[in-house]
């Protein structure tokens, strides 16, 4: 058995795993983060360019972490020495009216936030946008709000810088390392060990005084065996395309991020949004997408891993053709699939595992990360996370994100698990939850993208 305790073990290497050790390590902790697959891989959340910075929420405690966060990507910034974000800007644009009961709110709601929070915007009118931008035949009646604090991340220099900076004030990293099963030490409580598999064939022990698990989607494949929980979730598979622009002589050009609000069409999502194109991508190509998926399922495993669903990119083609100018929409540049981690209002899960589940383990000694559109809030959640970890608080663990919270219908995001009954199909050899309904349906396309009341329940 190793001799060697850290202060913190990290579960999931993506960029809020990596945030939280380089965070951790700049105290000087002793700290290590395990990856089942390769360091920037494309199995979960963080694949592909570019993700959107945007600070336009209509919920107020969003809108205040979002422009905490702004403040925290500077600071990083400024110590990876090269900006990791794109500050273009974002139009939202549509329809005025709706959304007042979608995931997303309505197009107007974040004007408030706005103003409170002293940051700039600018109201445009159906002519204007199609004058400043590529679309055409919009709704004369459709309106846009355009704000200069959002912009594009450099996903994949994000991952590199993180792990770099962690490395350099001594955190430890290792990818192919599948972690089995977390367990309190029996000879000390306060210590956990962390039954790992490295390159599928060698068993490996990590020990340490606090967990932080932060694998996203897979968060369940380390909750189930350690602690006897598993959380409700909800996966879409996201499905996105590049797609060729006119490379000019009078070529396409978008100036900024950009979202349309518009209602259902045919029982299929109209929220689509898009991306200029990036320094540090392709030239020419755009990516446009639907901000929904048609495919759903509650656990990676179930995942389609070599084709994408057609629907999501039909519907997106027909969207270009109709009001886009410049951009062939006949056969995508290229295509691509994430996976997207929900729970029954789309927010983040940020809290500790409760105590009754650790097996006698230490309080507020496993810290969960998981769910919702979390890339924009990396440094913060990296921040959150660290000071979970060492400091038994922090300001950004909001109520909104426990882990104990439930739906309108009294229903929870735990779900304990039936030690001994063994799941059949795909979850053969699993531990299965206890009977009970989920907070989902499965059998309609899920959309939207943050907190608003209790939605997500098969839109």
């Amino acid at each position: 058995m190793p001799t060697e305790v850290f202060d913190v073990v990290v579960v999931g290497g993506g960029p809020i795993g990596l945030a939280a050790a380089y965070e951790v390590a700049k105290t000087g902790a002793r700290v290590i983060v395990l990856e089942q697959n390769n360091f920037f891989n494309q199995a979960g959340s963080s694949n592909d360019l570019a993700r959107m910075f945007r600070t336009m929420y209509t919920e107020d405690f969003m809108a205040d972490l979002a422009k905490e966060a702004m403040k925290l990507w500077d600071k990083l910034e400024k110590d990876a020495g090269s900006s990791l974000r794109w500050m273009s800007g974002l139009l939202n644009f549509g329809d005025k009216n709706f959304g007042g009961d979608s995931p997303e709110g309505t197009l107007m709601g974040p004007v408030p936030n706005l103003q409170r929070l002293g940051m700039s915007f600018q109201e445009l009118t159906a002519k204007e946008i199609e004058e400043r931008y590529p679309f055409k035949d919009l709704p004369p009646e459709w309106i846009g709000l355009f704000a200069p604090d959002n912009g594009v991340i450099n996903v994949q220099l994000l991952l590199r810088s993180l792990l770099s900076l962690a490395k350099d004030y001594g955190a430890e990293a290792k990818q192919h390392t599948r972690v089995e099963r977390i367990v309190p030490s029996t000879d000390d409580k306060t210590i956990w060990e962390v039954h790992a598999i490295r390159h599928d064939t060698d068993p490996a022990l990590f020990r340490a005084k606090k967990i932080v698990i932060a694998s996203g989607g897979y968060v369940n494949h380390v909750l189930r065996p350690s602690f006897g929980i598993s959380l409700d979730l909800d996966i879409w598979e996201m499905v996105a395309s590049y797609f060729n622009t006119n490379p000019g002589p009078n070529g396409t050009i978008f100036p900024s991020m950009w979202f349309q609000f518009a209602p259902d069409k045919n029982k299929r999502s109209q929220l689509f949004y898009g991306f200029p194109t990036v320094p540090w991508g392709p030239p020419n190509v755009t990516r446009i997408a639907v901000d929904a998926a048609t495919r759903r399922i509650k656990d990676p495993s179930q995942r389609l891993t070599n084709v994408v669903n057609p629907a999501d990119i039909r519907d997106t083609q027909e969207f270009i053709k109709k009001h886009v100018v410049g951009v062939d929409a006949t056969v995508p540049a290229f295509t691509l699939s994430c996976l997207q981690t929900n729970v029954f209002d789309n927010m983040f899960v940020l809290d500790y595992v409760p105590e009754e589940y650790l097996a006698g383990g230490a309080e507020k000694s496993v810290v969960v990360f998981t769910a919702g559109w979390a890339m924009k809030f990396v440094p913060l959640l990296g921040k959150a996370l660290a000071e979970m970890a060492l400091e038994g608080r922090s300001e950004y663990a909001r109520k909104e994100f426990e882990i104990t919270r439930r739906d309108k219908n009294g229903k929870g995001i735990i779900r304990p698990v039936v030690r001994g009954k063994r799941g059949g199909g795909e979850m053969m050899g699993v531990d299965v939850e206890e009977e009970g309904e989920s907070a989902f349906a499965f059998e309609e396309q899920a959309s939207g993208s943050s907190i608003r009341g209790f939605q997500n329940v098969g839109l």
